[in-house]
């Protein structure tokens, strides 16, 4: 079914000021879900209207949607981990911290940043004969290693 613009635009002054029948509206809410320029109408008579309407109870309103069969809170979850007890060795940050450093010191002592400078794709040698990026960072390391130490 079908409805020229005339219909369109009464169903939906009808449906905004609550005149239409029950099956009336169950049947434009159906075609608003659907059809783009019934919802483009829809939003131009809404934007039309001086303010919402007023409803005759808002408390009554109020209880009826939040008691709906449908409408349900959401379940409290449980945390992830109960506060009386303790952590766990692997949930600690420092461990975390501990094998990233580990995993770290590990690249740069095999020299697997050293793959990172440019190779020149005929000798298979660096491109610079600058010192490797694990060989700055290890030298960097040891210089403020050494800051702090006293003398």
């Amino acid at each position: 079914m079908t409805w020229s613009i005339q219909e369109r635009k009464a169903m939906t002054e009808r449906y905004i000021k609550g005149e239409a029948a029950p099956e009336e509206r169950a049947l434009y809410e159906e075609r608003l879900l659907s059809d783009d320029s019934l919802l483009g109408l829809y939003m131009e008579a809404l934007s039309r209207q001086d303010g919402l309407p007023d409803l005759p109870d808002p408390a009554l309103f109020a209880d009826r949607v939040m008691n709906h069969e449908k409408i349900k809170p959401y379940p409290r979850r449980a945390a992830a981990y109960a506060s009386d007890r303790p952590k766990r060795w692997y949930e600690k940050a420092i461990v975390h911290y501990a094998i990233a450093a580990s995993v770290t010191l590990l690249f740069l002592f095999t020299g697997a940043f050293e793959r990172l400078q440019s190779v020149s794709p005929e000798q298979g040698a660096p491109l610079s004969r600058s010192p490797s990026y694990s060989d700055q960072l290890i030298e960097k390391t040891s210089g403020w290693i050494d800051s702090l130490l006293p003398k």
